[in-house]
C-alpha cells in the first residue's frame, strides 16, 4: 500500500511541477511576445528613417550635382532627364 501511495505522491509531485512550469512558461511567452512586437514597431519605425534619409540623400546628390561637379552634373542631368520622361507618360495617360 505504501508504495502506491508513493507512487501517488510522485505523480502528484509531477503534476504540481509540470503546472508550475507550464505557468513560468507562459509569462515568458507573453513577455516575448510583448517584446517582439517593441523590435517590430522600432524596426518599421527604422526602416521609415532609412527611407527618408535614402530620399534626402538622393536629393543632396542631386543638388550637389547642380551645384558644380561635373561628373555629378551629368548624374543630375540624367536623373532629371529621366523624371521628366517619366512625367511626361504620366501625363501622356493622363490625356488618354
Amino acid at each position: 500500500m505504501k508504495a502506491i501511495e508513493a507512487k501517488i505522491k510522485d505523480l502528484e509531485d509531477l503534476v504540481n511541477r509540470l503546472i508550475s512550469d507550464h505557468l513560468v512558461l507562459q509569462k515568458e511567452n507573453t513577455r516575448l511576445k510583448a517584446n517582439l512586437s517593441d523590435l517590430q514597431s522600432e524596426v518599421h519605425s527604422r526602416s521609415e528613417e532609412v527611407h527618408n534619409l535614402e530620399i534626402q540623400l538622393e536629393r543632396l546628390r542631386l543638388a550637389r550635382g547642380l551645384a558644380g561637379d561635373p561628373e555629378e552634373a551629368k548624374a543630375a542631368k540624367a536623373k532629371l532627364g529621366s523624371l521628366m520622361r517619366e512625367i511626361d507618360r504620366c501625363i501622356a495617360m493622363l490625356n488618354e
